[in-house]
């Protein structure tokens, strides 16, 4: 397949996923559909991919907050002692299944095997093997609120710190899911009045729907929401080091560009690099273990909607 019938395939799509808006809704997000594989390609073919592997850093735990902006950490980080050691880092991904399909390769297999990986990042069905690593919990399968289908930060720290206390395994990787959209403290529902569905909310900002400022700060109370989590997690582990980082960060109109593509844009790539330690105190006890099979009706594809990739 050509890079323009890529082009035209997507638009095809994006046509068929927004034919129950308004014509002019419809038309600029088709438009910027195209836009958005446009620069994708451009980046693809001048400008050279850079990034560096996690298994080329030092670390014992390493905290993931998925889709986290440099500058939004740069607005809270001052008020946690645990983020006081912040540097920045060029990560190998531009969004999530970039990050995972270059982090997790045949170079790093010894690393992997010594790795447990908990995570919510649905992403995983695609690019991670259970046989690959000493422990692949993927909680996103099992943990669900059901009267409003959200993936909440407290099952994905119970599960974290029962594996680290029970498996004690080399290298620990936790893959929270804020603050990436869904925005968990303002969240109303994946229905809405205006399309009938969920769509990925950077997106809404460019077509008028809602002001960059309100999103700004629903974003940063998100992140705000996962760090108290965070915070137990590191009262209930011990490692040295550990760091808290994201896979990539999230694009707010920097070359026209909102959400996250396979697009090497800086405020993509660069991420935050936060090292501290974590002591278990011994005074936390988690509540919820995994219990049961996986739920077979756990759509993938739902799952990845529900979070503004399809």
């Amino acid at each position: 397949m050509t890079d323009i019938d890529r082009v035209i395939q997507g638009l095809d799509r994006a046509r068929k996923y927004y034919s129950n808006e308004d014509y002019v809704t419809a038309t600029k997000r088709v438009t910027y559909d195209g836009y958005a594989e446009f620069i994708r390609l451009l980046f693809e073919h001048f400008q050279d991919d850079y990034g560096v592997p996690i298994y080329e850093r030092e670390w014992e735990v390493l905290v993931i907050l998925d889709a986290c902006r440099t500058d939004l950490m740069d607005e809270v980080a001052d008020e946690y002692s645990f983020l006081e050691k912040y540097r920045t880092h060029n990560s190998i991904g531009s969004n999530s299944a970039e990050w995972l399909e270059k982090n997790f390769v045949d170079e790093y297999a010894d690393e992997m095997r010594k790795t447990a990986v908990v995570t919510g990042n649905p992403h995983t069905d695609i690019y991670l093997d259970e046989n690959d690593f000493a422990v692949l919990d993927e909680v996103w399968r099992y943990a669900w609120e059901d009267d409003d289908e959200l993936f909440r930060p407290q099952y994905l720290t119970d599960r974290a710190i029962s594996v680290k206390r029970e498996h004690d395994p080399e290298r620990m990787i936790v893959h929270y899911m804020q603050p990436h959209h869904p925005f968990i403290p303002h969240f109303d529902g994946f229905e809405t009045e205006l399309h009938g569905k969920w769509l990925n909310q950077w997106r809404d900002i460019r077509v008028g729907h809602v002001s960059k400022a309100e999103k700004w700060k629903q974003y940063r109370d998100n992140l705000h929401y996962v760090l108290e989590y965070v915070e137990i997690l590191l009262d209930s582990i011990d490692a040295d080091p550990v760091v808290i980082s994201s896979d990539h960060g999230e694009a707010i109109g920097e070359w026209g560009i909102y959400g996250h593509y396979g697009i090497p844009l800086r405020v993509l790539r660069e991420v935050p690099w936060i090292e501290t330690v974590a002591e278990d105190t011994g005074e936390y006890t988690p509540e919820f273990e995994r219990t049961g099979v996986d739920d077979p009706k756990r759509d993938i594809d739902d799952q990845l909607e529900k979070l503004g990739y399809l």
